[in-house]
């Protein structure tokens, strides 16, 4: 079963399942840095979009599974595009801030997934990343992040957790 194939699965229980605990990982990452309402803010990987709620900026959000994008609110659901973050659809230097958050591992190719990540991250933007350490793809996720410039990074729980700053 793909991860898309699961994730559809389980959409009508996705935020009983994982709710609290991706809020508990986006407070992490909120922590440390600083928002404001003139932010263009991406979440790729959004799930039901439920980071929408939650932040106070400009949202859009990428979900390859449709069955979670039709979990979320009427209103938020037309923010969302249907992509798999190895292809995203939108230009380059898009957004000040990319979040993927517990989805790396999940990505059919990862590497070109980070890659597209940082290049819809403008200059001197954050990219806020996340994956399960339990992943089998654990070194390899961390050899690709390592490739970037890493200004905090930390362990919670469940996952590895990174800043990054895109440089020019």
């Amino acid at each position: 079963m793909s991860s898309n194939d699961h994730y559809n699965a389980i959409a009508s229980g996705y935020d009983e399942l994982y709710g609290e605990e991706q809020k508990e990982k986006l407070q992490e990452f909120l922590t440390k840095i600083q928002l404001d309402d003139r932010i263009m803010f991406l979440d790729v990987g959004c799930g039901t979009g439920w980071t929408a709620n939650e932040l106070d900026v400009h949202w859009l959000g990428v979900e390859p599974a449709g069955a979670l994008i039709a979990q979320a609110p009427v209103h938020i659901q037309a923010k969302i595009k249907r992509a798999k973050g190895e292809d995203l659809p939108f230009g380059d230097a898009s957004f000040d801030i990319v979040l993927s958050l517990t989805a790396l591992q999940n990505y059919d190719d990862p590497e070109k997934g980070i890659q597209e990540l940082f290049r819809v991250c403008k200059p001197g933007g954050k990219l806020l990343l996340s994956f399960l350490k339990q992943s089998a793809k654990k070194e390899f996720l961390d050899a690709c992040i390592n490739k970037h410039t890493i200004t905090d990074s930390w362990e919670s729980t469940k996952d590895m957790m990174y800043i990054c700053e895109k440089r020019i």
